[in-house]
């Protein structure tokens, strides 16, 4: 009986000290050999070489490193901190096969330009620059101006003009916030007379019943030369 005992005890500590073997290889051929080292580094979604290598630098990871001192989470911070405000996104994965590690990046895209400034807002309403390689992308000078005194007021513009028709987007130049609840937008201005129409609009409430009033205005004769329109009443809207 106590020779079964035993042999059992035994066999109990061989197979702690073989897992414990396993987990002390693995901790060594992971943190001091270069058998599981970085061999390669990709950057998706950057656009260009230019910032691919802003990007690398900035992640500081380099060929040769061990794969398992490379933190993700660390390197995400580093982007937090730093100008790079227009990457919505930044994922960071390691391939211990291959030894890659993967830099995905998720830009913002602007919907709306602020007014008198370089910077954007995306459809979440927040701010960003983009960098100089980006500043002619296709599209910019199609976005609409906002205008907006505070960070609630621009994400509200933002919010508001992602509720109109598409239609009636394509009309708009800017988009003013005096408040979260008061916007103003204006317009290219009708095909007979080519002026600019301001529209005071109010909240966002009946947005489609204020679109309507606003189409039939403007296609009335004696409104041709009209520089504002008040819809803030839509049951009593005027013109000027």
């Amino acid at each position: 009986m106590e020779i079964k005992k035993l042999s059992k005890r035994v066999k109990q500590e061989l197979s702690i000290g073989a897992l414990l073997l396993v987990i002390a290889t693995g901790a060594y051929l992971l943190g001091w050999t270069n058998l599981l080292t970085v061999k390669e580094i990709s950057v998706t979604g950057s656009p260009n070489t230019t910032i691919t290598t802003q990007i690398l630098n900035l992640a500081g990871v380099n060929k040769g490193e061990k794969l398992a001192r490379i933190e993700p989470r660390s390197i995400n911070s580093k982007f937090e901190s730093t100008s790079f405000n227009w990457i919505k996104s930044i994922k960071i994965s390691r391939n211990w096969f291959s030894g890659t590690v993967s830099i995905n990046l998720a830009t913002r895209y602007p919907v709306a330009r602020l007014n008198g400034s370089d910077e954007f807002l995306d459809s979440e309403g927040v701010r960003f620059a983009l960098p100089a390689e980006f500043s002619t992308f296709k599209g910019q000078n199609d976005l609409v101006l906002i205008s907006a005194t505070s960070p609630n007021n621009q994400r509200a513009a933002v919010q508001f003009f992602s509720t109109l028709p598409p239609e009636f987007k394509r009309e708009l130049t800017g988009l003013s916030a005096s408040s979260s609840a008061n916007f103003q937008v204006t317009i290219k201005g009708n095909a007979k007379g080519g002026k600019q129409l301001r529209i005071n609009w109010g909240s966002a409430s009946d947005t489609a019943l204020k679109v309507k009033i606003y189409k039939a205005l403007i296609a009335l004769p004696e409104n041709s030369k009209i520089s504002s329109m008040d819809l803030s009443d839509p049951n009593s809207p005027t013109v000027k």
